[in-house]
């Protein structure tokens, strides 16, 4: 390396890089992305394994109808056939011509690509893409020191790129919106291809300036929602979906998370022109209270017609008995309303993270940050997957001028009443329940009337004297189930590493 007292060393990984010492580059190394990186190696690995299955699975179905196996004897086979399959092994066991071509649209110094080569099995071919002149350089540099130099480097506007070449992986990782390139990734994608998002946008999409927001994604936030950080990655998955429908595809989310400044999501794509004709069942409007936490979720459309099975124009929702003051209502999004997971593959994530066979998944010994994973990953497994968006505890007890109550105790009141419950991975005190919003004030009024809050601030006029002076329908039970009790010691909420932990 010439100059080297102009260049910073940096071990990431499998992989050691140069980057400039000058923290003004436009190439920087950022550690606060590390977290990010991990994760995208861990879930793609687990998308080349699907990818793996379904293609020997495409094969063997072919093989058993050239045997003559009937239609209905098809299907039998066919799940025993899947049932049977080790994704891990089929993966390792793979033609190397039939593997994984990942896009890295915005690569930056090359890190993230040069890591995908090395750490990702069954990786086949990486295009290394980036306009500014500098990261290509830097990444050109950074490659022959890895010895990494069957890929194709590129200086292209990843916004104008065509649709061919078509990639299984596209990984689009923008600083800022990824809005100006998800029409050319949902294009640029293989059928049943693995698309990695992230946004750190975060003051458009969290709120602070929704007009922003709707011109990129078209959608409206809702400023000061208690649930912004989730309606963040469902704006995002809106963009996507709508996105994607234009070309007769759909998505698949298989993970959404916020992490620290940003969102990712990882989601599949496919051609499914009947997906697509009912993509307005998935996405849905917010109807918000104005003056409390209050909130109602309605879908774009619904089904209707003379059998049911057509797609008519959604309702608006009738609030009646659920408004818990005469307010007036926000209405935001859309956004998308169906799951941010696929638990199934979560799971497999997470036992691939407790796995000590470095055989079953070899990048896993170059994952800096499993623990971190895991307690991401575990919330967003525990998270409820039908019920979008959440109340913000705090949020609710402050309308009412009153403490706080235990989280626990809000849980084990609505478990105990019928409901289910979950928290969500990016705030600790978060709920996410099917329980009405009466419900959740109701358990409030009670705890309220335990905990007596400040009477000098709820004079008659005020937001919580009117929904503290409703009486209570529901039974209140605030005692602790053992389902509430178990901790398997997994920190969910750990702290940052370093002070002023953040964008770089």
């Amino acid at each position: 390396m010439t100059d080297a007292v102009n260049y910073k060393t940096i071990i990431e990984g499998s992989t050691t890089m140069y980057f400039p010492a000058d923290q003004e580059s436009t190439v920087f190394y950022n550690p606060v992305q590390v977290q990010n990186r991990d994760l995208s190696i861990l879930m793609i690995s687990l998308a080349a394994e699907r990818r793996a299955v379904r293609q020997v699975v495409k094969a063997q179905r072919k093989a058993f109808r050239s045997e003559g196996v009937s239609n209905k004897g098809l299907s039998t086979k066919m799940e025993e056939y899947e049932a049977s399959l080790d994704s891990a092994r089929v993966l390792s066991e793979q033609d190397p011509a039939l593997g994984l071509t990942i896009l890295d649209a915005l690569a930056a110094s090359g890190l993230r690509s040069i890591r995908y080569w090395k750490e990702i099995p069954g990786t086949k071919h990486v295009t290394i893409n980036d306009l500014d002149a500098a990261a290509v350089e830097r990444a050109w540099t950074n490659l022959k020191h890895n010895n990494v130099m069957d890929v194709v480097l590129e200086q292209n506007d990843t916004r104008d790129r065509g649709i061919h070449p078509r990639w299984d992986v596209i990984d689009l990782d923008p600083y800022g919106s990824a809005a100006p390139f998800l029409d050319a990734a949902v294009q640029g994608i293989e059928d049943g291809g693995f698309l990695c998002v992230t946004c750190t946008d975060m003051a458009a999409l969290g709120g602070s300036h929704p007009e922003t927001c709707f011109g990129r994604y078209a959608s409206m936030p809702i400023p000061r929602a208690g649930y912004l950080q989730e309606m963040a990655l469902r704006i995002l998955l809106h963009s996507l979906a709508t996105t994607a429908a234009k070309y007769g595809r759909t998505i698949k989310p298989i993970l959404s998370v916020g992490m620290n400044f940003y969102i990712r999501v990882f989601v599949e794509v496919y051609d499914d022109k009947a997906g697509v004709n009912a993509l307005s069942l998935k996405l849905g409007r917010v109807f918000q209270s104005t003056q409390c936490a209050s909130f109602h979720i309605k879908p774009v459309g619904q089904l209707g017609g003379k059998n049911g099975n057509g797609y008519q124009p959604g309702r608006v929702p009738d609030f009646g008995q659920s408004v818990e003051i005469d307010e007036s209502i926000k209405v935001g999004g859309p956004i998308w309303l169906g799951p941010l997971h696929d638990k199934t593959v979560v799971k497999v994530a997470l036992d691939r993270l407790e796995s000590k066979d470095e055989t079953v998944l070899p990048s896993m010994k170059w994952i800096a940050t499993k623990d971190r994973l895991r307690g991401l990953l575990t919330s967003c497994h525990e998270e409820l997957s039908d019920v979008p968006l959440f109340y913000n505890l705090p949020q609710m007890a402050q309308t009412l001028n009153a403490t706080t109550p235990p989280l626990i105790k809000v849980k084990a009141a609505l478990l105990n009443a019928g409901f289910r419950v979950s928290g969500y991975h990016k705030e600790p005190q978060a709920i996410k329940t099917n329980a009405p919003n009466q419900v959740l004030w109701d358990v409030l009024r009670v705890w309220c009337k335990e905990n007596p809050p400040n009477s000098t601030k709820n004079h008659e006029c005020s937001v919580a004297h009117k929904i503290l002076t409703k009486t209570p329908t529901t039974h209140v039970d605030f005692s602790v189930p053992m389902a509430l009790r178990v901790d398997r010691g997994i920190a969910r909420f750990p702290q940052n590493p370093e002070p002023h932990w953040g964008p770089k």
